[in-house]
C-alpha cells in the first residue's frame, strides 16, 4: 500500500524541540491514544546537536513535566566574570536534545507512529490538511508545523542578525569548575567589531560546556571561534581535554513573520514565533506553548503574536548590535551591573512592568538608546517615505505659496505620473500571464486592447456601473498591492483597507465628486452630514487595521489618509496612487523579476508612449474644460487599469504558490 495515500490523524512538520515538548504534553494528558502519527524531517535527529536552557522555580509545571530530561542545574549566575549572585528561587536548567530526543523516542513506542527522512516543501489545507514533501504528498487531520519560517524580506537589514556559536564540552586536566554557579556572559574576550562572550556551563568540577558566541550580521568563522576558545579555556583553567563540539547558529530577526493557525495547520516553535529575537531563548516558550495547544485539546490560540512592548525593546537592541556592534559589550556590561540577575531574568521573560523598564533604561547608556531609537523610527518610515515627503510638500506649498501651490502640485504629480505611475502598469508584458512570451507580442496586444474595449463599452452604457466597478476592482488591487507589501496573508484585509481608501477619500470630497459626476453623466450625491460621518468612520476603520496588524506603514497611511480632508480629491488620490501604490508595485515587479530601475524603465517605454498617444487621440479634448478633462482621464485609467490589475492579480498569485518554505534543521 502506497503510504502517501494514508489519512494521519497528527503529522508533526520536523521533530525538534517544539515537537517534542509538544508529544510529551499529549503523551501526559493521553491525547495520541488511538492516533496514526507521522513525523517528517530532513534529519536523523539522534546527535546531541543543541543544548536548551531554561530557568524556572521548582514548582512550576516545566520542572514537573521535563525533571527527568535536566542534566544539571544552578542556583548561582555570574555575568562578566565578576561575583555570582543567588537567583533563588529559581533555578538554571540544562537539557540536552539527545535526552529530548531518546525521550520523545521512548514516548512514541506506545503509538503507531511512522519516522520519515524528507523535507517538507508545503503544507496547505482542502477538505483536510496535506503535506507535500519531496517524496510524495500525505495527507493529515491535525499538522503541527514547527518548519523555520523564510524572513519576509519586508524589514531593514539592520534588523537581521546572527547569534552563532561554537562550543567545547570540556574535561580539565588543571584547573576547576565550580559547579553551582554558570556564567552566562563574559565579554573578556576579543570583541572583533562584534558583541562576543563567552558562556560557561559547569557540570562538575572537571567537566563543562564552554562556548564563544557572537551578535552580529556575520556567522561566526569556526577556526576564529576555536583559536578564541582555546585562548580563554587556556588562560582561565588551563590545559583540557575536548570531548565534544557544538556548532550552530540562530537567527536573531524581527523580519520573520509567524504563520496564522488554521482549522488542521498549528504552527509551533520558531513558525509561532516562540523565539525571543534578541536572545534566542525559547525552550520556556515553547513548553508553555504546547501546553497551551493541549488545554484546547489540538488547537493552538490565535493570539500568537509577541507581546508589542518588549518586541519593540528586540527590535531597537537588534538594531543597535547591527548598526554600532562594539556598543553591545558596554551596554550589556553596564546592564548587569546596575540590575540584579533576578530582574535580568525576569526581564527576559517578558514579566516586567513598564515603570521598571523606564528605570532600567534610564540607567543605562540613554543617549545610545535615543540615537537608534531615532534612526530606528526613520527606517520605519522608509517604506512610506515618497508619500510622505510629497504630502509635507504640499502642505508646505500650501503654506508658502498657497495661490501656485494646486499647480506646482499638478505638476510634480504629471512627472511622477511619467516616472513611475504609468510605467509600473506598462510593463504587464514581462509578467507572462496574458501570454507565455515575455514581450510585446501581435497576441498580448490584441488581449489587452480587448479587456479595454470591454470596459470602455461599459461606460457608454452604464457611466454608474463602470464607476461602481472602477472603485471595486481598484479597491481589491490596491489592497493587494498593501497587502503583499506588508506580509498580510489575507487578500480580504487588502480589500478592505482599498475599500476604506476609497470610501474616505470620496465621502470626504463630496463636492468635487460631483463636479467630476457631472462630466461623467452620473448622478448627484446630496450634500449631507452623513457624509463626514462616513470619512471619520472609514479612517477609524484604517486605523484599527492598522493597530490590529501592528503595522506602522498602514498607520502613516491611516493618518494621510484623514489629512486629505484638506487637500483636493484628485491631488489626494494621485499622491497615493503615484508616489506610495505605483512605487510598491514597481518595487515588487523589479524584485521579482530582478531588474533594475533603468532596464524596466526601458521596457515600460513602448508602452508608456502608446498610453499616451491611446489618450490624445480618443480621450483628451483641448476644446473643453478642466473638469471634462479629468472626467475623460478617469475613464481613461479605468480602461487601461483593469487589464493591469488582471496581471498583477495573476502575478501575485504566481508569486504566493511558487514561494519557496524552508524546512526546520
Amino acid at each position: 500500500m502506497n503510504d502517501s495515500k494514508l489519512v494521519y490523524d497528527v503529522v508533526f512538520s520536523g521533530f525538534g524541540a517544539s515537537s517534542c515538548l509538544l508529544i510529551h504534553k499529549f503523551h501526559k494528558c493521553q491525547e495520541l491514544l488511538g492516533k496514526k502519527i507521522l513525523i517528517i524531517d530532513p534529519l536523523q535527529k539522534n546527535t546531541n546537536d543543541k543544548t536548551f536552557c531554561f530557568w524556572a522555580k521548582p514548582s512550576e509545571s516545566i520542572i514537573e513535566d521535563l525533571n527527568h530530561l535536566i542534566t544539571h542545574s544552578w542556583d548561582k549566575v555570574t555575568f562578566d566574570g565578576v561575583s555570582a549572585n543567588c537567583i533563588l528561587p529559581l533555578r538554571y536548567n540544562h537539557v540536552t536534545c539527545e535526552k529530548l530526543y531518546e525521550s520523545t523516542r521512548k514516548i512514541l513506542e506506545n503509538y503507531d507512529v511512522k519516522f520519515l527522512n524528507d523535507t517538507v516543501i508545503d503544507l496547505y489545507e482542502t477538505d483536510r490538511a496535506i503535506v507535500k514533501t519531496l517524496g510524495g504528498e500525505y495527507f493529515a487531520e491535525k499538522i503541527f508545523d514547527s518548519r523555520i519560517p523564510k524572513p519576509s524580506g519586508s524589514e531593514n537589514q539592520k534588523q537581521n542578525i546572527w547569534q552563532s556559536f561554537l562550543g567545547f564540552k570540556v574535561i580539565l586536566n588543571e584547573g576547576f569548575f565550580d559547579p553551582n554557579i554558570c556564567t552566562l556572559m563574559d565579554f573578556n574576550v576579543d570583541q572583533g567589531n562584534f558583541t562576543q562572550f563567552v558562556y560557561v556551563l559547569p557540570f562538575s568540577t572537571n567537566e563543562g560546556l564552554i562556548e564563544f558566541t557572537r551578535f552580529g550580521k556575520e556567522v561566526i568563522e569556526e577556526d576564529y571561534a576555536h583559536d578564541q576558545l582555546q585562548q580563554y579555556i587556556t588562560k582561565k583553567y588551563g590545559k583540557y581535554t575536548i570531548a565534544a563540539i557544538e556548532r550552530g547558529k540562530i537567527p536573531m530577526s524581527m523580519d520573520i513573520s509567524s504563520s496564522k493557525p488554521t482549522n488542521s495547520i498549528v504552527p509551533i516553535g520558531s513558525r509561532a514565533n516562540k523565539v525571543k529575537p534578541s536572545t534566542g531563548y525559547a525552550f520556556k516558550n515553547m513548553y508553555n506553548h504546547a501546553q497551551e495547544i493541549t488545554l484546547k485539546k489540538g488547537n493552538s490560540s490565535r493570539t500568537t503574536s509577541p507581546n508589542s512592548r518588549f518586541r519593540f525593546y528586540d527590535g531597537l537592541l537588534i538594531y543597535i548590535l547591527s548598526v554600532w556592534p562594539h556598543l553591545g559589550k558596554p551596554i550589556f556590561e553596564r546592564l548587569f551591573a546596575i540590575k540584579s540577575t533576578r530582574y535580568i531574568l525576569k526581564f527576559l521573560e517578558e514579566k516586567t512592568k513598564l515603570h521598571e523598564d523606564i528605570s532600567m533604561f534610564s540607567k543605562l547608556q540613554l543617549g545610545i538608546f535615543l540615537k537608534a531609537l531615532f534612526f530606528y523610527t526613520i527606517d520605519k518610515f522608509k517604506p512610506v517615505a515618497p508619500v510622505v515627503i510629497i504630502s509635507i510638500f504640499y502642505y508646505l506649498l500650501s503654506a508658502i505659496v498657497p495661490n501656485q501651490a494646486n499647480t506646482i502640485m499638478y505638476g510634480t504629480i504629471f512627472s511622477g505620473m511619467l516616472v513611475i505611475g504609468i510605467p509600473h502598469g506598462a510593463l504587464d508584458f514581462k509578467i507572462g500571464v496574458l501570454t507565455k512570451s515575455k514581450s510585446i507580442s501581435f497576441p498580448f496586444l490584441l488581449k489587452y486592447i480587448a479587456i479595454m474595449s470591454v470596459v470602455y463599452l461599459l461606460w457608454i452604457v452604464s457611466p454608474t456601473i463602470s464607476l461602481i466597478s472602477f472603485i471595486i476592482y481598484s479597491s481589491w488591487h490596491f489592497g493587494q498591492t498593501d497587502a503583499e507589501e506588508w506580509k498580510i496573508q489575507s487578500s480580504i484585509v487588502g480589500f478592505i483597507w482599498g475599500i476604506l481608501f476609497f470610501t474616505a477619500l470620496l465621502s470626504s470630497h463630496t463636492t468635487e465628486l460631483n463636479a467630476i459626476l457631472q462630466a461623467l453623466e452620473i448622478q448627484f450625491l446630496p450634500q449631507v452630514l452623513t457624509w463626514k460621518i462616513l470619512f471619520l468612520a472609514s479612517v477609524a476603520a484604517s486605523f484599527y487595521l492598522a493597530l490590529r496588524f501592528k503595522n506602522f506603514s498602514l498607520f502613516v497611511l491611516s493618518f494621510l489618509l484623514g489629512l486629505s480632508y484638506f487637500i483636493p480629491v484628485v491631488i489626494a488620490f494621485s499622491i497615493y496612487f503615484v508616489f506610495h501604490h505605483s512605487w510598491k508595485g514597481w518595487s515588487h515587479l523589479r524584485h521579482s523579476l530582478g531588474e533594475t530601475n533603468v532596464s524596466l524603465f526601458k521596457s515600460a517605454l513602448p508602452f508608456n508612449f502608446g498610453a499616451l498617444i491611446l489618450f490624445a487621440i480618443f480621450f483628451l479634448n483641448a476644446g473643453e474644460t478642466f473638469t471634462y478633462n479629468l472626467a475623460m482621464i478617469f475613464i481613461f485609467i479605468s480602461c487601461i487599469s483593469f487589464p493591469h490589475i488582471l496581471c498583477m492579480h495573476l502575478f501575485y498569485k504566481k508569486n504566493q504558490e511558487t514561494k519557496p518554505h524552508i524546512p526546520e534543521n
